[in-house]
């Protein structure tokens, strides 16, 4: 049975997002918990497989944007998740490593500093794939990456109350290389 409720105007200014994008590759999700259409608060754990880590990446915080586009007719309608990030600066290991998961299977987390939760982008079945467009030109550096579904479904975006999924290692923990040290 569905849930109905009355819905109050609230404030739609935009909220403010921590510059991480937690991407986890979707061949090494173990588990996933329980979600239907009535679910959009996660509260149970996404679990990896033994010695599976998040990839952590930073990106331009005012440029994440999660979208729930509605796609399909109207006796087949639903959305598809998807998420957009500039990452940037152009370096040898962010251009390696779009090139190397150009087209693959992820779910993506992303904090908001509102308290209401961490965003999780794709699901179970239904992940969200890499696509990274590149700029590098006098007017900026940098890769946009649009993850989307490749299938809609009736889940939009889910606000993850599970534990924390642990990143990998930073690719250099000095943060002296890119564009905000003494790199590009």
């Amino acid at each position: 049975m569905a849930i109905k409720v009355s819905l109050r105007k609230k404030s739609a200014a935009p909220k403010a997002k921590e510059g991480v994008i937690q991407l986890v590759h979707y061949d090494d999700i173990a588990t996933f918990p329980a979600r239907t259409e009535d679910d959009i608060v996660v509260t149970g754990n996404i679990t990896l497989k033994e010695g599976a880590k998040a990839i952590a990446i930073e990106v331009t915080a005012q440029s994440i944007d999660i979208a729930n586009d509605p796609d399909g007719d109207p006796d087949a309608e639903g959305v598809v998740q998807k998420l957009v990030f500039e990452h940037p600066g152009v370096q040898v290991d962010s251009e390696l490593f779009f090139q190397k998961y150009l087209g693959k299977p992820f779910i993506a987390l992303s904090n908001d500093c509102s308290g209401e939760g961490t965003r999780v982008i794709g699901w179970k079945c239904n992940p969200i794939y890499l696509s990274p467009a590149g700029q590098d030109n006098n007017d900026a550096a940098k890769t946009t990456v649009t993850m989307a579904q490749q299938v809609r479904s009736r889940l939009r975006a889910g606000f993850y109350r599970g534990t924390a999924i642990p990143n990998e290692a930073w690719n250099d923990p000095t943060g002296s290389t890119g564009s905000g040290g003494a790199g590009v």
